[in-house]
């Protein structure tokens, strides 16, 4: 199936934060994942933006938003672990292929708390696919044992990655995206997110 355009999300007043990765092993993990994915790289650029612009929407602190951003932009480093074949697999997973995805997180808070002053975007790396009803990966954690950076990042990942298209499914509108959100909001998204991310995304058709 050829993959129709992936819906832009044009939100208002949308930057891309100025900051530096300074550890020289993270960046070459991080240049091997956009050579085995080119789709890896926009998805973390935007997830970046998305971020910071949460973090302004809910009055974050500037190093707060620059944390976030930065934690938007690897959050899925650990998907450098993930065969290509997988990672760029144009038909939907089997449930074992499933299984190599859910070790991302972990593999990522692998790779960055090993570095020094990244404790926290580690931490928020790792906690990125819980939900907040517990039931999501790769430790079950719920409500607040989440860290919030991790809240906001869950969904900037998921509005990205839904209005995104793949090779075995369309992209959801930006409407049907929303609709995605809101449903989940105190289930699988921190309600207090969703509400920022609709302020932000206010007015978008």
């Amino acid at each position: 199936m050829a993959a129709v355009p992936r819906h832009e999300p044009r939100i208002p007043g949308l930057v891309t934060p100025q900051f530096d990765i300074e550890d020289r092993v993270i960046n070459a993990l991080m240049h091997v994942l956009y050579e085995k994915s080119p789709r890896e790289e926009g998805h973390s650029r935007r997830v970046s933006q998305i971020c910071f612009a949460i973090g302004e929407q809910m009055g974050l602190e500037h190093e707060q938003k620059i944390e976030l951003a930065k934690v938007g932009l690897l959050h899925d480093i650990g998907k450098i672990s993930i065969p290509s074949e997988i990672l760029n697999k144009p038909e939907p997973l089997l449930p074992w292929e499933w299984k190599e995805i859910h070790e991302h997180p972990v593999n990522g808070h692998r790779f960055l708390s090993a570095v020094v002053g990244m404790a926290e975007i580690a931490d928020a790396t790792l906690a990125h696919h819980e939900r907040m009803d517990g039931t999501g990966y790769p430790y079950g954690r719920r409500g607040g044992q989440i860290p919030l950076m991790a809240r906001i990042v869950a969904v900037a990942d998921a509005y990205d990655a839904m209005i995104s298209p793949r090779p075995y499914r369309h992209a959801y509108s930006h409407s049907q995206a929303m609709q995605e959100l809101q449903r989940g909001a105190g289930k699988q998204f921190d309600p207090r997110v969703v509400q920022a991310f609709c302020g932000l995304v206010k007015g978008i058709a």
